[in-house]
């Protein structure tokens, strides 16, 4: 079998498992079992496909099709130009997401007097790690709930930032993280627990706890910011994402 025709054959399994993008993903698992970048997979499409990498494929193929992520099933996900690990432990980074981090850097290029950022809710450390990034001087630090979560953003900074690049702190939003910010961020649960039963009913793979924001979803997002006005210097900055 060629390359292509692997493609069409994905793409056409991956469409009877109702994804929105099956051509995208299929051309990501072919890239994963070739281990080779999209790019040069793309390139030799004309190739042919020997009988292993293709069984490797069906097999990506059909944890795909049996509604795991892709990033998940990679165990990588770029997020503002970095590539993270990422497992079901934590949320896959969304690429709105890195609106926040846009806002947070130009607060972070107009008002010098920020020089301690903390990520609440940080999950895979993605914010955080991006922030640290892209401003190494300014001290970053992240926590959240879940100890299984901290677990991959330590990987995340160990890989992708210089040693103890950020802080991981296990805690219940801000309740557990010492000392004052100048900027806090986070990317909070915010779907109601009825949004996050209905997709517990399919078989969504994210972790609840990562969504789950109590009965209207402002749950988590009214305790932070009753919080951040004990965790904030004066005229310091709190940035949420949130659904309209």
């Amino acid at each position: 079998m060629t390359v292509g025709g692997a493609l069409n054959q994905g793409k056409e399994r991956l469409f009877y498992a109702e994804v929105d993008t099956p051509m995208l993903d299929a051309t990501l698992l072919l890239s994963e079992a070739l281990e080779v970048s999209k790019e040069r997979l793309l390139a030799s499409l004309p190739d042919q496909l020997d009988r292993e990498r293709w069984r490797q494929y069906s097999e990506l193929l059909d944890l795909r099709c049996a509604g795991q992520p892709v990033s998940y099933i990679r165990r990588k996900k770029e997020f503002f130009s970095l590539e993270y690990y990422v497992d079901p432990r934590v949320l896959v980074p969304r690429p709105d997401t890195e609106i926040l981090v846009e806002e947070a850097l130009a607060l972070l290029e107009t008002d010098p007097l920020i020089q301690r950022v903390h990520d609440a809710c940080t999950g895979s450390g993605c914010v955080a790690i991006a922030l640290k990034h892209n401003f190494p001087t300014v001290r970053v630090s992240g926590s959240d709930i879940s100890r299984e979560a901290l677990q991959v953003a330590a990987v995340n900074a160990r890989r992708l930032l210089p040693p103890r690049g950020i802080r991981l702190y296990r805690s219940d939003l801000l309740a557990r993280v010492p000392g004052r910010c100048d900027l806090i961020t986070a990317n909070p649960p915010y779907l109601s627990d009825g949004e996050v039963e209905n997709m517990g009913k399919i078989g969504w793979p994210e972790p609840a706890l990562a969504l789950r924001g109590g009965i209207d979803g402002t749950d988590s997002l009214r305790r932070l910011i009753r919080q951040a006005r004990r965790k904030l210097r004066r005229r310091g900055w709190l940035l949420l994402e949130a659904s309209a």
